[in-house]
């Protein structure tokens, strides 16, 4: 056998073995190269929905419904991303009817996470929140889940959603006034209770519109610009029926430039809430309906917390829920000096009742976020899960 021939047939030799080689090695290379994804995007998707259920999410909306392993797959880790923005920053309550607050959500953490090539989601993904409540509910929902009613499940599911949705905002206090506990918190970030003070909410008829916003300024020795469906369906019968409920009342008329109008030169029996085309205002002082003390909220309601000329409500009733919608608060005082971050007001000032002021502005050193909710359970001050009447009939 001369080289030419010798050179030739090593080379067929080497062909036959790369040939046979890859011939065995084909099936493994190529199922290496097309497992992984299709089945860890499906796994990290129920662990994902075994977290959120432990916590009370209601998992049956992340589900896959595509075919093929690749668009399975791709479903999947989309449906794992909005799971995991959720188990985080929760959804916006359902009975939120405004919203003025500016959300921070870190979205490339979920996104990182859901095209992880791994097959195991890491524990860090259920402490989204050291908020002590939101702790002790989770803790309490474990206990209770399998043994409830649906009603009483989905009221633990509210208020766990509510405290996973502050993730959503930076802030180092804010209050929160709890409808159904008529109960007005502050709160820090880790959950501790800067201050507790009852309040008196919306009737049943007149309900107060739960919220995320901000107070910005509280005003001192406040008027009272009467909205104009109480000035209209209240305040004008009772003008026509008595002369003199406006000196009274302290009442003022104005006109639509906001001068006052004399109330003698009015022929008030030719009036009707159709024509009527003045409005009411009261003024300031211990006497007027809205106290000493109004803290500005931002919302398109007129709704706002407020000292009250009526203090002993909170002591001689158990009615929480009489006024048209505004917020009552019984500690004023000490709300208005934990937002202003000094002790403007001591501990007489409520008692002074000084007459003939103008109304003054204080605005605050920065806006303090205010969350209006209707929470039927959460816990109390003294630590403990509690369940509250629904007086609204929301949880639904």
């Amino acid at each position: 056998m001369n080289d030419k021939q010798r050179n030739l047939a090593i080379a067929g030799g080497i062909l036959a073995v790369v040939i046979i080689a890859a011939i065995f090695l084909w099936p493994t290379l190529n199922k290496q190269k097309t497992e992984p994804k299709t089945w860890h995007g499906l796994s990290l998707l129920h662990q994902a929905n075994r977290m959120a259920d432990s916590v009370g999410i209601d998992t049956t909306r992340f589900v896959v419904t595509a075919t093929g392993d690749s668009l399975r797959d791709r479903e999947a880790r989309k449906q794992l991303t909005a799971l995991l923005l959720e188990l985080r920053y929760g959804k916006t309550p359902s009975q939120f009817t405004y919203n003025s607050l500016k959300p921070v959500i870190d979205s490339n953490w979920a996104a990182t996470l859901a095209k992880q090539e791994g097959s195991v989601l890491p524990d860090s993904v259920l402490n989204v929140s050291s908020f002590r409540p939101y702790q002790t509910l989770v803790g309490q929902y474990h206990q209770v889940r399998n043994h409830v009613s649906a009603d009483s499940l989905l009221s633990y599911r509210q208020t766990l959603n509510f405290y996973r949705y502050l993730n959503r905002f930076p802030m180092d206090h804010f209050v929160v006034v709890n409808l159904p506990t008529a109960s007005l918190t502050v709160f820090d970030q880790k959950g501790d209770r800067l201050l507790t003070s009852d309040v008196i909410a919306g009737k049943a008829d007149k309900q107060t519109p739960c919220m995320a916003t901000s107070m910005n300024q509280i005003v001192m020795y406040p008027y009272w610009n009467v909205p104009k469906g109480i000035g209209l369906k209240e305040i004008l019968p009772k003008v026509q029926r008595n002369p003199n409920f406006l000196d009274s009342q302290n009442m003022q008329i104005l006109d639509d430039r906001n001068q006052e109008v004399d109330p003698s030169s009015l022929d008030w029996a030719s009036f009707s809430p159709e024509n009527f085309p003045y409005r009411f205002r009261q003024s300031s002082g211990c006497h007027n309906s809205l106290g000493l003390l109004k803290f500005d909220l931002k919302n398109p309601y007129a709704i706002y917390l407020h000292d009250t000329n009526g203090r002993d409500l909170f002591t001689e009733s158990s009615d929480r829920f009489r006024s048209h919608g505004c917020v009552r608060v019984q500690k004023p005082v000490d709300l208005a000096n934990l937002v202003l971050e000094k002790k403007v007001f001591d501990d007489g000032f409520m008692n002074r009742c000084l007459v003939d002021q103008t109304p003054k502005t204080l605005k605050l050193p920065k806006e303090v976020p205010v969350f209006i909710v209707y929470l039927t359970t959460d816990v109390d001050p003294s630590g403990q899960v509690a369940h509250y009447r629904d007086i609204y009939a929301m949880v639904k």
